[in-house]
């Protein structure tokens, strides 16, 4: 027995020598002071995208519009003195208490004292410059004369044109006038993906996300007003020349606080008084129903139920915006009540929208 714990004794002896030694011969190397090793390492570069992106959408004229900016004058009143009785059955002009005499073909059949308002749009990665210009061009020596301000005179026969962009008013003169605007961009809309190219390679890309939303647009329309005189037969209007332009902005521009949120196709907006308004239609042929469905499943169609309709024809007039108003009997209904609503369009695509109506 003593002999065999002698031998193993020995043998654990000799595996902590062994294993020692690998220790200290696994790092060998030169045994003068002072000796060093390098270690390289190449280094690459991921790649780079390019985070500029410039798309800015300009107003487009409808087609069936000659020109967006197009009026007519009327300093005599002779419209609304006759009711308008040399026009098509069915024409609308503004009310006579509010009726600056100037009028701008804004629908079919329809006519305000202000244009169509038309938007700049900016979808860019970063901010733009917007700059938009005005002159009135003389046609005949016979042109009623441009007041500078929209307090025309009441002794001398006088036209008001106002350029309007965002919340800026520029008086039209024959002298080109400039306004300027800086539209903010929005990185958040935009995202880094990577795309696989035909011979099957990856590269990096710098694109639009499939959701977007907070696009920022400046308005433009003009409006006009003109002196209630009578005026001599041959006496003539200028034209109204407007032009627009963009820019890339400055990295340090301020952007301007007269935007708009820019809203891509229809939408649906409810209020808790109950309006309902349908935003961004091209046609009629849009809007197919709206439907309230409430938290316990039960689905309402509101087009079979009584409403009050505040205007029962869409109309490019006011932006393309159908309006419908919710009767009293529908308001108390839904009191306290959180419910859905969904437009539904042509296409059978929807929008919907959560509203809680207040308990009284």
């Amino acid at each position: 027995m003593r002999k065999t714990k002698k031998m193993m004794a020995l043998a654990l002896a000799a595996s902590m020598v062994l294993g020692s030694s690998v220790v200290a011969f696994a790092a060998e190397g030169d045994a003068t002071p002072g000796g060093s090793g390098t270690v390289s390492g190449t280094g690459e570069v991921e790649g780079h995208v390019n985070k500029e992106v410039l798309n800015v959408i300009l107003p487009t004229v409808p087609s069936d519009q000659a020109s967006a900016f197009a009026y007519t004058m009327d300093p005599e009143r002779l419209i609304q003195g006759t009711d308008a009785a040399k026009y098509e059955e069915g024409t609308v002009f503004p009310a006579a208490d509010a009726d600056t005499g100037v009028y701008f073909l804004t629908d079919t059949k329809t006519y305000s004292n202000e244009s169509n308002t038309y938007q700049v749009v900016n979808k860019s990665s970063c901010d733009v410059d917007l700059t938009v210009k005005v002159k009135a061009t003389q046609n005949s020596a016979k042109d009623i004369t441009l007041a500078s301000s929209n307090g025309v005179s009441t002794t001398a026969p006088e036209l008001y044109l106002g350029l309007k962009v965002g919340s800026s008013e520029q008086a039209v003169s024959a002298t080109e006038a400039t306004v300027n605007k800086t539209l903010a961009g929005n990185k958040n809309n935009f995202e880094i993906t990577v795309n696989t190219k035909d011979d099957g390679t990856k590269e990096y890309a710098y694109k639009e996300k499939d959701s977007t939303s907070g696009w920022k647009a400046m308005n433009i329309s003009l409006t006009g007003t003109v002196s209630k005189l009578d005026i001599a037969s041959d006496t003539t209007a200028p034209t109204v020349d407007v032009t627009w332009s963009w820019a890339k902005a400055a990295d340090n521009a301020t952007p301007s606080t007269d935007v708009v949120e820019f809203v891509d196709g229809p939408q649906i907006v409810v209020s808790t008084a109950g309006l309902i308004n349908i935003t961004g239609l091209t046609a009629d042929a849009n809007y197919k129903m709206v439907k309230i469905t409430e938290e316990n499943g039960t689905v309402n169609n509101i087009t079979a139920a009584p409403v009050d309709y505040i205007s029962d024809n869409w109309s490019e007039a006011n932006g393309g915006v159908l309006g419908i108003q919710l009767s009293a009997k529908w308001m108390d209904y839904l009191k306290g009540k959180t419910v859905t609503f969904t437009l539904t369009l042509s296409d059978d695509s929807e929008k919907t929208t959560e509203v809680t109506f207040p308990a009284s």
